[in-house]
């Protein structure tokens, strides 16, 4: 496809060489090795400020069931529910029922598709100390408030473990990176479609360091002692190579989020008709660009995916069935009405973002995406594109030197004067 969703680009071990024979001389290729301590050490000297600790895990899921594990473990079994937004990915479910706890799904906000405050407050009056951890979601990388849940564990004792899978670089609104000074525990990933992209890996971060080292002991075996299980475990070690996939991705991401960041401002300029999260003067990281379709379209969604497809251009709906939609959730999962979330997974569209996509592959896909909207909705009803020729994908005239809008015939496209 020449414009695909996503185009994993991952740090090149190929051109590491030398990097990896010094992990072949060592002989030291897991078990929390020298590299990856010194990759924990930049991490949270590059994305945390110096605040904080962090462990390392083989993939976030991992790190959800171990961070949700570790704030709940002592408690009875009455806390049964992990209140969540079920407009996220199905891992945070699944994590919770590893620890054996019930997805408990709440209403999201309309505005940035995060756990509304309302939807959860109503929960916890409802359930109270039945509800065992709240796990929000910082969806699409978006900075959602911390503050709002330290006062509730401060208020009602309930932990919170934070899925911010896609939001390693996220800038918070105070300047620092998304996360940081936070009490509770928050899982980043790693994964080869994220923006920081390793293959496959994660983090927990916490200011609470004591937090980090349970979740260490719990992420190798539950060693407390040498070779001693003094507490639950399993085996999330990442292994020495994923440490350096981390260093060699930290050392160049500062201008994969700088690219990323374009692009996803470009597609908000030329995409007035689809909807976005708030725009945020600090840096949010992106997988891809989300945005909603108008509800009129809604219905025909597929239809546009299909012919995106069709014209070379990937697309997706994150997450759209949301989670209390999904066959296992269904039987296994408790909500009440979820107006909000079935409106946006009902809407939403994933377009293509990537390290190497430049602004004429951009330019493709606006040109498409305005193409099945205004044909869509009838804005025209002869309306038909209109190009001299087709325009390849590898040079199209540059989106500053573009003007997208309506012709008489339909949707034009002309070179500035």
């Amino acid at each position: 496809m020449p414009v695909p969703l996503t185009r994993p680009n991952p740090p090149r071990l190929s051109e590491a060489a030398a990097e990896l024979r010094k992990i072949e001389d060592r002989g030291i290729f897991s078990n929390f090795g020298p590299v990856n301590t010194q990759f924990e050490q930049e991490m949270i000297s590059r994305m945390f400020g110096g605040v904080g600790a962090c462990v390392t895990v083989c993939n976030a899921t991992i790190g959800l069931m171990l961070a949700i594990k570790q704030a709940t473990a002592d408690f009875p079994p009455t806390r049964r529910y992990a209140l969540m937004p079920s407009f996220t990915f199905a891992a945070a479910a699944q994590a919770a029922m590893w620890c054996g706890l019930t997805p408990l799904f709440c209403d999201i906000d309309p505005q940035d598709w995060a756990a509304s405050a309302a939807a959860e407050d109503a929960a916890l009056a409802r359930y109270g100390d039945s509800i065992a951890v709240i796990v929000p979601y910082a969806t699409f990388g978006f900075d959602i408030d911390l503050k709002r849940y330290t006062d509730i564990t401060d208020r009602l004792g309930i932990p919170v473990v934070v899925d911010a899978a896609a939001s390693l670089g996220t800038i918070s609104a105070d300047g620092r990176g998304f996360g940081t000074g936070y009490r509770g525990s928050i899982v980043y990933s790693m994964h080869a479609t994220k923006s920081f992209a390793t293959g496959e890996a994660g983090i927990i971060y916490s200011a609470d360091e004591a937090a980090i080292t349970q979740q260490r002991q719990m992420c190798n075996f539950g060693f407390g002692k040498p070779r001693n299980a003094t507490m639950l475990g399993l085996n999330g070690k990442l292994s020495e190579v994923g440490a350096l996939l981390g260093q060699l991705r930290l050392a160049d991401y500062d201008a994969v989020m700088e690219h990323r960041a374009e692009l996803v401002k470009e597609y908000r300029r030329a995409l007035p008709d689809l909807s976005f999260q708030p725009a945020r003067p600090h840096r949010q990281a992106h997988q891809f660009c989300s945005a909603l379709l108008p509800r009129d379209l809604a219905s025909q969604r597929d239809d546009i995916n299909a012919s995106l497809a069709a014209d070379g251009i990937g697309s997706a709906h994150y997450f759209s069935p949301h989670v209390m939609e999904q066959d296992y959730f269904i039987q296994h999962g408790v909500s009440d009405a979820l107006p909000v979330t079935d409106d946006v997974a009902s809407r939403i569209i994933s377009l293509p973002l990537y390290d190497t996509m430049t602004m004429a592959d951009l330019d493709t896909v606006v040109t498409a995406v305005a193409w099945q909207l205004a044909r869509r909705r009838g804005a025209r009803k002869s309306a038909r594109r209109i190009r001299a020729q087709p325009t390849p994908v590898s040079a199209p005239v540059p989106m500053a030197q573009m003007v997208v809008g309506f012709t008489e015939n339909g949707l034009g496209k002309s070179t500035a004067a």
